[in-house]
């Protein structure tokens, strides 16, 4: 399996928001702001939680093609920016290596961190102004370079931030040098699928950032529990509410019921009671009445029952039923009559009233009627016929007939029922009556009033009851809580027991900590609002937990740290191991080693190798210019593993290194510039010859000017061809001369034409070096170059010889001390530009002549 079907493997063991991250970081190359919203929405779901197979990746290659080619152009307009003051540009050329020569303090180190401070280098200092100087009042300067051959130009102040485009250039120099060999450091080339796990870790990061601060914003808003309550039950629960908890477990101290109230007000009176004992006669007296007014009540809507007001009705029925039989009776039985109505209740109430007359007053002593004898009658007090007697005696009759009889019977039983509905009470008498039983009036008055109206709309509809209709009787269930006031009647009497048993036993304590926890229970119960919004914020925090800990980047490190091992670390020490040998430092004993992995980065070390007991830094063992070396072969290492077409940029690179390891690091960097652009500044003129000897490099010179250092200038002599170097004296200086030498006279011309003077010796002893003995043998060089040039010596005649000598005795003179008695005349102009033109015309034949066989 190669290493990109590994990667995409794993990939489909990470949850799916991972998957959609790698993807995006694939496709785009980095996440935006609007990117990592997506990924914590995504995170949020189950969805975005579970791990799938079913995305498919980009090609995860190891290598990327060369991007656009960078090159740095020029330096200019720099203003307050270290002792910088350059009046003219600092141009580095068009050729890939560049050397900038300049003695100490004439600027190099300025330029260097300018570059770095643009370049966005991790070593990067501030750029400083001019300590000597006033403050100015800004920091720029103006940089000139290329992308892809499209030139660019940065007006940039040193308080920017760097310069994107220049990101990918490379400095080397004293700092960055110590950062290699004495810290851990990161490569700079990283391949996509690494990269992939660096940015992974990081959307990681940002996606945790952003639920941690999601999380920040769910502080608790439960309010402070009560000191006094602060070890019950109930405020240890309300303390470590948890989003599990459900309702049976939030019953215990959100509910607050009648009998809850009512325990509280027990374990009050109880620890409030002075004497117990009058306290238990009290409840049971409270009992008592109690009882009392709930029997009263259960009589009353026992009578208004549906079944018994069905067989009161059914009485009254019947009652109207034999009264109708009786009437029915009288009208065939009294057929003697002379008017109607005989039998009906008025008339049986006539002729009772008239029995009582009779029996009590108008005849006493006989049985009514009395119609012996001569007689009258007791309502109209006229004597009675014959007729008049059997009328009566017909009548009484009746009345004590069995239909009559049977006809009273049923009203007796009607009107028994009726004798029994009860009367309601005033609400005055309900109020006295709930007091005597110890209940709340405001509580228990409306449902007592309630029921007793109830009572008395059924009795006056039966008292009224004309159609035989059954009306709504009272239903039981209709008052359930006549129930709690039975279990009231029984907590009375358990109180009595309670507050008798206090008068002997009575554990305060308990019955303290108890009144506690029911307090604690209320003041919970009132906290409903608050503990179900608690509830709610501990699911959500326990939700953006569980999502925060899906964010955690281990397991990406971990494989970052096996595909880094196989992509980064054999490459990096490969190319680390390469360069040691491409400088002639293979016999220092030093390695490139990984030494760990941090959220998806492989970090790498130089280490001494095949030392002996406990590791020892390298700075403490190695000699400076061992350090120097390793330090280039390590940056080396790092940054020619990258893809991009930047700048390198050395800042005295050479320092402190012996005349081999400078030979080898000068090849390296003529290589390095067959491919990109290379930068070098340096004061060290064996650095300059030896380079120039090996290459063709564009040289520029800086210098130290009164105004100010990092001026741009001409190439000093020994760092030009010598046929270039006798023009620029010929077309330059010596009209510069003569012209002064007309206009101000022999006082001013002197110090000019002596220069001239001086420097033909030096271009002499330039000549006898690179033209004259072929580049054979040179200054500051070591070896003695034979091949392709030894023959070129054949060439010289003695004619040659005598010129040499002619113009180095001749102009040696001006290098030299002048006796007082013998001195010198400096040439005038006409001799010196003979004397240039000669030495050119033989330059110009000697080098184009051609060997006799």
């Amino acid at each position: 399996m190669s290493i990109q079907q590994e990667i995409v493997t794993w990939l489909h063991t990470r949850s799916d928001w991972q998957q959609e991250a790698a993807l995006r970081i694939l496709t785009k190359g980095s996440l935006s702001a609007t990117d990592i919203s997506d990924l914590v929405s995504l995170c949020k779901t189950k969805e975005g939680q579970k791990a799938t197979n079913s995305r498919e990746f980009p090609t995860l290659s190891s290598e990327t093609a060369k991007g656009r080619e960078i090159r740095l152009a020029s330096i200019g307009e720099i203003c307050g920016i270290e002792n910088l003051a350059p009046r003219k540009p600092l141009s580095f050329g068009g050729g890939n290596l560049i050397v900038i020569y300049g003695n100490n303090g004439s600027g190099k180190s300025g330029y260097t961190r300018i570059l770095k401070r643009a370049c966005g280098k991790s070593h990067a200092t501030d750029l400083r102004p001019n300590v000597y100087k006033a403050s100015p009042a800004k920091q720029c300067c103006k940089i000139q370079f290329s992308v892809g051959g499209e030139e660019q130009s940065i007006d940039w102040s040193a308080t920017d931030g760097p310069i994107q485009d220049l990101l990918s250039a490379d400095i080397f120099d004293a700092d960055c040098g110590r950062f290699y060999i004495s810290k851990e450091n990161e490569a700079s080339y990283i391949p996509p699928a690494v990269v992939l796990f660096n940015e992974l870790v990081q959307a990681c990061a940002a996606v945790k950032q952003q639920l941690e601060t999601e999380l920040d914003k769910l502080p608790s808003r439960l309010p402070a529990n009560p000191v006094e309550l602060q070890l019950t039950q109930a405020i240890s629960k309300f303390r470590n509410l948890k989003s599990t908890d459900d309702e049976a477990v939030l019953a215990g101290i959100l509910i607050w019921m009648d009998d809850d109230k009512n325990d509280l007000q027990i374990l009050e009176e109880r620890l409030n009671a002075a004497d117990p004992v009058k306290l238990a006669k009290q409840k049971r007296l409270q009992k008592i009445q109690l009882d009392a007014l709930v029997s009263n009540l259960d009589d009353a809507i026992k009578i208004s029952s549906p079944e018994a007001c069905q067989a009161f009705v059914e009485l009254k029925v019947e009652a109207k039923k034999q009264r109708d039989i009786s009437i029915d009776g009288a009208k065939v039985t009294l057929s003697s009559a002379n008017l109607e109505g005989i039998g009906s209740d008025t008339w049986r109430t006539l002729w009772e009233a008239a029995r009582n007359y009779s029996e009590a007053t108008a005849y006493p002593g006989h049985s009514f009627p009395h119609t012996h004898g001569d007689t009258h009658c007791v309502l109209c007090h006229q004597p009675l016929a014959a007729s008049a007697k059997e009328r009566l005696n017909d009548f009484e009759q009746f009345v004590r007939g069995d239909l009559e009889k049977a006809a009273q019977a049923a009203e007796k039983a009607r009107d028994m029922v009726l004798a029994e509905l009860p009367p309601a009470p005033s609400e005055k008498e309900l109020t006295t009556a709930c007091q005597a039983s110890g209940l709340d009036t405001e509580e228990w008055l409306p449902r007592l009033l309630e029921a007793w109206r109830t009572v008395d709309t059924i009795s006056q509809g039966l008292k009224e009851l004309e159609n035989y209709k059954v009306p709504n009787g009272i239903v039981i269930h209709r008052f359930p809580w006549i129930e709690n006031l039975r279990e009231r009647s029984t907590g009375l009497e358990e109180q009595a027991l309670q507050h008798e048993e206090d008068a002997t036993t009575f554990d305060r304590a308990k019955a303290l900590q108890q009144k506690n926890e029911l307090l604690a229970k209320k003041w919970t119960s009132e906290q409903e609002k608050s503990i179900r919004a608690e509830i709610l914020r501990l699911q959500k925090v326990d939700q953006l937990n569980s999502q925060i800990k899906s964010t955690n980047s281990k397991a990406i490190s971990l494989h970052a740290d096996s595909v880094s091992e196989k992509l980064i670390t054999e490459a990096y020490i490969g190319r680390f191991n390469e360069n040691l040998n491409k400088l002639g430092a293979k016999k220092i004993r030093v390695e490139l080693v990984k030494t760990r992995t941090s959220r998806g980065k492989t970090l790498h070390a130089v280490h001494l190798r095949g030392i002996k007991g406990d590791s020892v830094d390298p700075i403490e063992i190695l000699s400076e210019g061992e350090r120097r070396i390793v330090e280039l072969a390590a940056f080396l290492a790092d940054v020619t593993g990258k893809s991009t077409i930047s700048p390198f940029i050395f800042d005295d690179p050479i320092s402190s290194l012996d005349q081999d390891y400078e030979e080898k690091t000068i090849d390296r960097l003529i290589s390095l510039s067959e491919e990109r652009q290379v930068l070098v500044f340096t004061h060290r003129l064996s650095f300059l010859g030896i380079l120039s000897d090996k290459a063709t490099p564009e040289t520029i010179c800086i210098r130290h000017e009164p105004w100010g250092v990092g001026e741009p200038g001409d190439i000093p002599l020994f760092g030009k061809k010598p046929d270039k170097a006798l023009r620029k004296l010929l077309d330059e200086r010596l009209p510069q001369a003569e012209k002064i030498l007309l206009s101000d006279g022999n006082e001013a011309y002197y110090p000019l034409a002596k220069a001239i003077c001086s420097d033909l010796r030096i271009l002499m002893e330039r000549i006898v070096e690179l033209v004259f003995l072929a580049d054979v043998v040179q200054r500051h060089r070591r070896a003695v170059t034979t091949v392709g040039k030894i023959g070129k010596l054949a060439q010289i005649t003695p004619g040659d010889c005598v010129i040499v000598d002619t113009y180095m005795g001749k102009y040696s003179r001006f290098e030299h001390s002048q006796s007082y008695e013998a001195p010198v005349e400096v040439p005038e102009p006409n001799e010196l530009k003979a004397d240039i033109e000669g030495l050119l015309t033989w330059h110009d034949e000697f080098v184009k002549r051609k060997l006799c066989c």
